[in-house]
């Protein structure tokens, strides 16, 4: 048997209970989970506003652990390997699959919120799905590789954010903060607007890149970007908030031939103006929807080459038994969490 927090009820506490260890097939590897990053991600399966697939489930997608079982058929991947999980199972033979896009995969499933997933002392996964960690890199950052980092790289990649080009994140938490530091450190965006409420998360946003910062509760975040940009507006808006209002900001930022892309889940219907808005600027809206295993393996070699800082990103590190704790701490801001790690 191995502890897990599961997901019994939506809107309900998540249950400490004792499981299975779950089964290893022919192309499966049984990893022991040293740490399991808490994503707002989480919060909205608990509260049902992106629902799961089935109850009760094991939440958790940013996973990092130990091998400790392979299947028969599964080379490549021994015990002992220390690895981190692409959370997103695919089939490797759709359309989506065979064009480099399994996150969208017809037959597809997501670790963490169709299947069980790493808020537990084990998990298996096929092994197409692990990838190692390099050397110097802790549990705790490769876990939230998985999510928090290799997500916005993953936006940043579908917005075609170039050299020079100006971009605007809204929202620096989990997945924000990232966003800001990839667009100034790897895609050499400039200039790099960060915006949010908390100042401190626009303190941390300036010590990994962001150029400007923009507290949007003491000023319109839209006007503010117009004074910076000379009226030109950024090229690249990034919504990572999840809120109608700041989606609808996002869309208002951008200039000629600017890229809204979201990535902030929210169940909140937005206005736009079609003409004053996208097609006079000839402007576009994305969707930006998880990442690929190629992209994570980027992210690792980045951060292995010290091209990104993960240092500041986990603010607070927790037991498993806390879980239900730091979903308040992260729903609530206390504290000013950026990501909360399960280290076991």
């Amino acid at each position: 048997m191995l502890r897990a927090a599961q997901l019994y009820e939506v809107g309900k506490d998540l249950r400490i209970v004792d499981v299975p260890v779950p089964e290893v097939g022919p192309r499966d590897v049984l990893v022991r989970i040293k740490a399991s990053g808490l994503c707002h991600s989480d919060i909205h399966y608990r509260d049902g506003v992106s629902p799961v697939g089935r109850l009760p489930i094991i939440l958790g997608h940013e996973i990092a652990g130990v091998v400790e079982r392979v299947g028969a058929e599964v080379d490549g991947v021994k015990p002992g390997d220390r690895v981190c999980i692409h959370y997103q199972l695919s089939c490797g033979n759709c359309v989506y699959c065979t064009t480099g896009r399994e996150y969208l995969c017809d037959r597809g499933a997501m670790i963490g919120k169709h299947v069980d997933g790493g808020f537990a002392e084990y998990i298996s996964v096929p092994a197409r799905n692990v990838l190692k960690i390099p050397e110097g890199i802790p549990f705790e950052q490769a876990a939230i590789i998985g999510c928090a980092v290799s997500t916005p790289f993953h936006a940043l990649r579908i917005a075609d954010l170039r050299p020079g080009e100006a971009v605007a994140v809204y929202g620096v938490g989990g997945i924000g903060i990232h966003a800001v530091q990839l667009a100034s450190k790897v895609f050499n965006a400039s200039p790099v607007i960060a915006i949010d409420l908390v100042e401190e998360k626009l303190q941390l946003a300036r010590r990994l890149g962001a150029d400007e910062t923009i507290n949007a509760g003491e000023v319109d975040a839209v006007d503010a970007i117009s004074e910076i940009t000379d009226g030109r507006m950024v090229d690249v808006a990034v919504e990572a908030v999840g809120l109608a209002k700041t989606a609808e900001q996002t869309v208002r930022s951008v200039g000629k031939a600017g890229r809204s892309v979201f990535i902030g889940i929210g169940g909140e219907t937005i206005k736009i103006q079609p003409y004053t808005q996208l097609i006079t600027k000839e402007a576009k809206i994305l969707g930006s929807s998880d990442h690929t295993k190629q992209e994570m393996q980027t992210i690792l070699k980045l951060v292995k080459a010290g091209k990104i800082d993960l240092t500041h990103s986990i603010t607070h590190w927790i037991h498993l038994e806390e879980i239900n704790e730091a979903m308040q701490t992260l729903r609530k801001n206390i504290g000013n969490p950026i990501r909360i790690v399960i280290i076991q």
